[in-house]
């Protein structure tokens, strides 16, 4: 096992530990507690098959396993900066809104 491999493994296993522990602590809902103990899988699956990444790529008609896994990485942080500016933008929302509440709320008394 090369260097890189026992690194990610660490890493990997660390992300699920620390997973399931905000998910015990109610940090995570089920949902997100799924999405990343399903990434860290993969995660664990890639790096001690690495020659997953090739024929995932040839399914797809990319060049290298390599670049099939920066492909997936980059729609992967496409994603969660979807999500998390949908976030902002419900809290901004809300924000605002309570803001309003209160403004109305003190100029009545």
């Amino acid at each position: 096992m090369l260097t890189y491999q026992i690194i990610l493994l660490l890493l990997s296993i660390i992300g699920i530990a620390l997973g399931i522990f905000r998910y015990r602590n109610e940090s995570f809902s089920n949902s997100v507690f799924a999405l990343w103990t399903f990434v860290w899988i993969i995660i664990i699956i890639v790096t001690l098959f690495p020659s997953i990444t090739t024929h995932f790529a040839n399914l797809f008609g990319i060049g290298r396993g390599l670049d099939s896994v920066y492909i997936v990485s980059i729609l992967f942080l496409f994603y969660i900066v979807f999500k998390l500016y949908n976030k902002i933008e419900q809290q901004k929302k809300r924000i605002n809104e309570l803001v309003s509440q209160l403004t109305l709320k003190e100029n009545e008394e």
